[in-house]
């Protein structure tokens, strides 16, 4: 797992990329942090940048299982590789991402054109 510090850093560099329009709405992983505590974080790292005006909302991440047969399901433990799907039968993996970004939407959000909200 990816520690803290780490996880803002992708996240700004995500979200300086992308048109936020003002707002963003993450998951973060439970195991990472809480969501209060990873919003107060990024409130902290961000002042002073064109991000410092971003209302980000944060939930809990759980770890998933997710299989080719399109089989999800979110784990309360922190298991890690694959499993088999109770679906196909066929190996699942696991995920268990340090955060994941909603919205903006990385394949439908446009690219940044200003530093204005």
């Amino acid at each position: 797992m990816q520690k803290v510090g780490t996880v803002l850093v992708n996240l700004m560099q995500d979200l300086s990329r992308l048109s936020t329009n003002g707002e963003a709405h993450i998951r973060v992983n439970d195991q990472l942090c809480e969501p209060e505590q990873f919003e107060a974080l990024f409130g902290h790292f961000t002042r002073g940048t064109i991000l410092e005006r971003i209302d980000l909302h944060v939930e809990e991440l759980d770890t998933r299982v997710e299989c080719s047969c399109g089989y999800r399901e979110e784990l309360g433990n922190n298991k890690k590789g694959y499993t088999k799907c109770p679906e196909c039968g066929k190996f699942a993996e696991v995920k268990n991402d340090a955060y994941e970004l909603v919205s903006p939407d990385p394949s439908k959000a446009g690219m940044r054109k200003s530093i204005k909200f």
